[in-house]
């Protein structure tokens, strides 16, 4: 017998159910705030990611080389391919919000929260320099959370890689690209293992003042007013005027860098209250990606938001919705009257409704036990009634049974 690969998922229909009623509530908000869908290819050239995260992406990707010889891979991230579809279309109106929820492959060690293949929901706003479109999408991520019944159980955090490369700066830091991969790492280092790593790119002088500056956390406000001020800091100070606006809350925590070279501004994470799980979603404003693939300087900003993690705090919380199948109407067919009872089936589906039907010509019995079992509300039982414009209609909640005109179906 084969068995899945590991890091892959078989979803079942009672979970599918459980996940396509969180996406839609996902995507639902996205639209909401006027984003628009996008989808894009699963497979792109190799070279679509090297260009914007250089060699190490290679380690993490499922890729091969394709018939025609070329380097391909299983996209690991959609950002690169979003820069593409930006670039290829021409005169675009700005700005231009996109979001899209596509599966994704990464080959890296599964664990907890992190499996090889999985679901990202995404969200950008490209052609906004202003600090109002990082606040629009921190703002829908936080949204996002809130509608799935989060808001008590989870925090955002924010920073900002502008400020925290002049603080490192003045350590004397030179290798802020190292620096920021590590910092990024601090959470899943242990203390002394971490102060050994920064040692490699701070002076050891400086080794307690930057331990000091990443303990910083809390009330935004209270932590950037201790700055001297500055164009940046009013900037930073604007953007929590800005979220109040929207109802939201964020805090400031410098340990929060996002790893990756590319992001030039704002960052931010979500991470479960307790601190128990992985980041729920990461992102920020990334001003040079676009660039990068040939297209004009174009601000952006946006995050991403894996399933895995989400699910998992959902569970945790008893918020995940029940996984189980269901249909509005099951219809049980007694001998010779299938004919009609797909004409009431056909009428029933087209109005919205769900609707199973029995394909398999077993007993009532037999016919009734199925429709319990994928909890169909209704039962309409097609019998020698139907000549006469009559079924009978059993609700399985309650256990009434009626004989009912077929015009007259709830």
């Amino acid at each position: 017998m084969f068995k899945k690969l590991r890091g892959f998922r078989d979803i079942y229909p009672e979970e599918m159910r459980a996940r396509r009623e969180v996406i839609n509530k996902i995507y639902s908000v996205a639209i909401s705030f006027g984003f628009q869908e996008i989808d894009a290819p699963s497979v792109e050239l190799l070279d679509l990611f090297r260009v914007k995260s250089g060699e190490e992406i290679v380690k993490q990707t499922f890729s091969f080389v394709d018939k025609g010889g070329r380097e391909i891979t299983l996209i690991p991230e959609l950002t690169p391919t979003v820069a593409r579809m930006l670039v290829a279309k021409k005169n675009i109106v700005k700005p231009v919000k996109w979001f899209s929820f596509p599966k994704m492959w990464r080959y890296e060690e599964p664990q907890s929260g992190r499996l090889r293949e999985f679901y990202q929901f995404n969200a950008d706003i490209f052609g906004v320099e202003k600090i109002y479109a990082d606040a629009e999408v921190i703002a829908l991520a936080m949204e996002i959370l809130d509608s799935l019944g989060l808001s008590e159980k989870y925090v955002m955090k924010v920073s900002d890689r502008i400020l925290m490369e002049e603080i490192l700066q003045n350590m004397d830091v030179r290798d802020m690209d190292m620096a920021f991969k590590i910092i990024d790492k601090k959470d899943k280092m242990g203390e002394e293992e971490f102060i050994d790593a920064i040692k490699g790119f701070v002076p050891e002088e400086n080794v307690d003042a930057l331990l000091e500056i990443l303990s910083i956390k809390g009330n935004f406000e209270n932590v950037l007013n201790k700055f001297e001020e500055s164009n940046r800091i009013r900037t930073l100070l604007n953007l929590s005027d800005i979220l109040k606006g929207y109802d939201k809350k964020v805090i400031w925590d410098f340990s929060v860098v996002r790893g990756l070279a590319y992001y030039t501004g704002i960052v931010f994470e979500a991470h479960d209250y307790k601190g128990e799980l992985r980041a729920l979603l990461g992102g920020g404003r990334y001003d040079n990606v676009v660039e990068l693939f040939g297209g004009p300087k174009t601000p952006a900003v946006g995050f991403g938001m894996g399933d895995a993690v989400l699910e998992i705090l959902m569970k945790r919380e008893n918020l995940w919705p029940e996984e189980k199948i269901w249909v509005d109407y099951f219809i049980a067919i007694l001998p010779d009257h299938r004919k009609e009872a797909i004409e009431i089936a056909t009428k029933l589906r087209r109005k919205g409704y769900s609707v199973d039907i029995d394909l398999m010509e077993r007993s009532l019995g037999k016919q009734m036990k199925y429709a319990n079992r994928i909890n169909a509300e209704k039962v309409i039982i097609v019998g020698d009634e139907v000549n006469d414009g009559y079924v009978i209609l059993r609700d399985m909640e309650s256990g009434e049974q009626k004989k009912i005109r077929i015009d007259s179906i709830p």
